[in-house]
């Protein structure tokens, strides 16, 4: 089983050293997504995470950032790729999509889909193939699910680190 973690949209005290604490316990990708962020606070919150961790990480919604900072890749939503389809082409780095069912990869051309690292989906398939995740609220996990994408919840609890530990042990 694998997991992504989610940041949440929102920024508070302690982030980056509950993100590097969560790593350490199993967690194979991180997604930041901040959305309220300007660039210059964006920089500095990419900055402050251990190179380790951003090489295992995935911006979404700038591209252009996720490249200058030598992130993974980045990750956008369906519609970015359906209306941008010639730039994630040409995009370096690794491509992350997020989709309501599997099957709605299909509106993509066979080349883009070829590119596409990883797919975040928000309805489980009934099989999920390799480096699709099924989307997440770690408060409300069910035991069978493949591959999480952990998109919220997990910074609600009072201690997150301990929180992630018992989720990886379901």
């Amino acid at each position: 089983m694998q997991y992504i973690l989610f940041t949440s949209a929102e920024s508070f005290v302690d982030e980056v050293d509950l993100i590097e604490k969560i790593f350490a316990n199993d967690v194979d990708y991180l997604y930041v997504q901040k959305p309220y962020m300007n660039d210059r606070q964006l920089e500095r919150f990419l900055l402050s995470i251990p190179e380790e961790i951003r090489m295992k990480t995935f911006l979404c919604g700038s591209p252009s950032m996720a490249q200058e900072f030598s992130l993974a890749g980045f990750h956008q939503p369906m519609e970015w790729f359906v209306q941008n389809g010639g730039a994630a082409l040409r995009a370096s780095g690794l491509l992350s999509v997020e989709v309501e069912y599997l099957r709605d990869l299909e509106k993509l051309s066979p080349e883009l889909r070829s590119k596409i690292f990883q797919v975040v989906v928000k309805n489980k398939p009934e099989k999920v193939p390799e480096n699709v995740f099924v989307a997440c609220d770690a408060t409300e996990l069910s035991d069978d699910e493949p591959n999480r994408a952990i998109v919220s919840g997990i910074w609600e609890f009072a201690d997150s680190v301990s929180a992630w530990r018992r989720l990886c042990l379901k």
